[in-house]
């Protein structure tokens, strides 16, 4: 069986879509797809990365796949 490679991911918080659906939500970019969430569980190493345009602090690190899940109706990431 082949082994995954690592892809980069990074994530960060999303004020104008918090704001509008009245809870915290997180952007989380993986494999070029762009995924909302209101909570993550991140199973591998992250780091800061301090950019010049916005979002100005996003957390990134690299992960091998992540599992999407809905719990009482709120949508999980799980970084594996």
């Amino acid at each position: 069986m082949k082994k995954q490679r690592p892809y980069t991911f990074f994530f960060h918080y999303n004020k104008p879509l918090s704001q509008q659906r009245g809870k915290n939500v997180l952007s989380l970019h993986f494999k070029d797809t762009c995924h909302f969430v209101e909570g993550l569980s991140c199973n591998v190493p992250i780091a800061t990365r301090n950019r010049k345009t916005q979002p100005r602090c996003v957390m990134s690190g690299r992960a091998r796949s992540i599992e999407l899940r809905t719990v009482n109706g709120e949508s999980h990431a799980i970084i594996l």
